[in-house]
This record gives structure tokens, sequence and C-alpha cells, in this order.
């Protein structure tokens, strides 16, 4: 089910700790790797110091480069062999100096991606490097696609929703428009060289669809990975409230009881299927925010992962209308599964 990962590398610490984390992914499925690295046209220094902020670390090694492969030549290396060379796209500096200036980055970039693969491959993980030119979520969703790959794990980091929704990311993008899963992994904490399994797969549901969809994907990753499955619907009472004499809001002891009633009732079935699957379930029936609800049961268990359809909305009224799936990916420090419609 998840036969194929792709994971987008920048240059970073905080990806290639994701590449480690996801050996968790490929130990369980056997899933194949593919490493991309986009060389983004636009964020190239062309004042002769290569890329960018986010270009490629400079002291490379020799071993850097693919075996058996052209230093000079830039392309993209599938397990030590130059199959072809990225495009460079085309350029208003007509004396060749911006083309060349890509390429020597894309140089970098194939030489520091196969070099992550080499470590990869070292610990008996089937990889395959790419190196391409573009815009980086335009990239790595077309390669998503034309590859074939089951999920997309990418970093991301606890932010505000004001920061997160004015400032943007290259992740946040990929999530809003992906016909795929993506799995946001937040770096702090996590060890490149120790692969990671959770030991709780939370499955909020809502009684929608969308919700629904999710539990085949998130019961099969509980099996694989040997861990419990976590069933949890969030009872919003905010508005079954009623006002007091004094003014207070107050919420009926009853409302809640009956509620937490309805959501076990609406649950179990969920949970019996799990266990008759032979996968260890249970479930939780809260009241409060749901968002905030997830995420504080989420944080009881070192080794979380939470797993959440999502309606797909983009742009601003994504932004301003939100979700419980949005909310929980910006703000949860544990890895967050977004299935989309599509996926589901």
């Amino acid at each position: 089910m998840l036969n194929k990962v792709l994971i987008p590398l920048d240059g970073s610490a905080n990806a290639e700790k994701i590449a480690g984390w996801s050996e968790g992914l490929a130990e369980a499925f056997d899933s194949d790797f593919i490493l991309l690295m986009v060389v983004d046209p636009d964020k190239i220094d062309r004042s002769g110091e290569g890329a960018g902020r986010d270009r490629p670390a400079r002291d490379s090694h020799p071993q850097d480069a693919a075996k058996g492969a052209d230093e000079s030549t830039v392309g993209v290396a599938f397990g030590g062999v130059i199959t072809g060379a990225p495009t460079a796209p085309q350029t208003e500096d007509r004396s060749g100096y911006g083309t060349q200036m890509i390429e020597q980055v894309a140089q970098r970039a194939n030489a520091y991606v196969n070099d992550v693969a080499n470590r990869l491959s070292s610990r008996g993980f089937k990889v395959r490097a790419m190196v391409t030119i573009g815009k980086p979520e335009e990239e790595i969703l077309k390669v998503a696609e034309e590859e074939n790959v089951d999920v997309i794990t990418m970093s991301t980091h606890r932010e505000s929703l004001i920061a997160r929704g004015v400032l943007g990311s290259v992740t946040d993008r990929v999530v809003t428009r992906s016909t795929i899963p993506v799995l946001a992994v937040r770096p702090e904490g996590v060890s490149e060289t120790m692969p990671v399994k959770p030991e709780v797969v939370v499955v909020p549901l809502d009684g929608s669809e969308v919700s629904e969809s999710v539990v085949p994907l998130a019961s099969t990753i509980a099996a694989k990975m040997g861990a419990e499955l976590l069933f949890v619907r969030v009872s919003n009472m905010a508005y079954h409230a009623a006002m007091g004499d004094a003014g207070i809001y107050y919420a009926s002891p009853v409302s809640y009881s009956r509620a937490s009633d309805m959501a076990a009732e609406y649950l179990e079935p969920f949970v019996e299927q799990a266990k008759t699957a032979g996968v260890a379930a249970t479930m939780r029936t809260p009241t409060g925010s749901p968002a905030a609800t997830l995420i504080a049961i989420a944080e009881e268990n070192d080794n979380t992962m939470i797993v959440i359809g999502t309606r797909g909305q983009s742009g601003f009224k994504r932004l301003v209308v939100g979700s419980v799936a949005d909310k929980v990916l910006r703000t949860s420090g544990h890895p967050v599964l977004v299935v989309p419609p599509v996926a589901s």
C-alpha cells in the first residue's frame, strides 16, 4: 500500500532526518525510496555563489557523485547510473551565464542527493535519486504523479496560524494540492539514523465520509508497524451551551454525557472491525476543541502518528475557513499523514 515513498530533499539536516525517519515505513512496507532535489532557478544567486539560501552544502566530497558518473555531467542518477540530464529552463540571460549557473547548481545537487542515497542504500534500502529543475512544489507533485508514488514524506515545523498563512511553505503547498497522502514530520527530536515506528496511530472521525475513508490506510499502517489504533471522536459542545441567570455560559452535564454516549456508539463498529482484523484498537470520546483535543491526545505518547482526512480546500478559503486537519498539521509535534479525498 505504501510501496513507493517520495522524499524531497533541500540540502538541510532536517530533510535528511526525515529520510532516516522514513526507514520505519520502508521496513514495514518493503518500500522503495525516491529522493528528489529540486533546483529552483529563482533562488540561484547569480553573483557566482551558486544557489541561494537553499543551496546544497559546499563541502561535497568525491564520494558524493554516483559511481560511474561523469562529474562534469548534470543528470538524474538512478542506482549510480546517469540516465539523463535535466533540461535547463529558458532564461532571459542570452549570454548563457544563467543557464551555466543553473547547471552548476544542479551538478552540486546531483552529488548531494546521491550521497544521501548511497547512505540509505548501504543500510539495505532500495533507493533512487533524482534532480529536477523548476518550482519545488510543482516538481514534487509532477514526480509523484509520474513515478506513481504512494506517499510523499516532508518536513514541517510548528508554526502559528498567522505565520503559516502569511509566509506559506513548500510543504503547505504540496499538502494543499496533492492527490496522494502527504506525511508531514516535525524534524526536532528525530534521529537521522534511527527508524521511527509509531506506537499509536490516532484516527479522528467526525461522521463524514472524508474522515472515515482513511480508516483502511490507518489500519494497514497500524497492523504493519505493530501499533495500536486509536479512534477518536471529539464532541465540540461550544454551540450547545446555555446562559445562566448570572449571564455566564454553562454546558448541561446531560448533554456532555449524551454526546459521549453517541460518540461511543459511532466508534464501536470501527474498533470491533479493527480487532477482528487482528489490530489492537481502542477509542476515545472527549469533548472540546477538535484540533486542540487531538493534539493533546497525541502528546500522551512519544511515538504517535495522526492519520486524518482533508476536504481539499485551498487558497484563501482554506486560510479563512480552516479545518481540523489544517490546524493539526500546523501545530502538532507528531507526524501527521494527511489523506486527500482522491487518495481516499
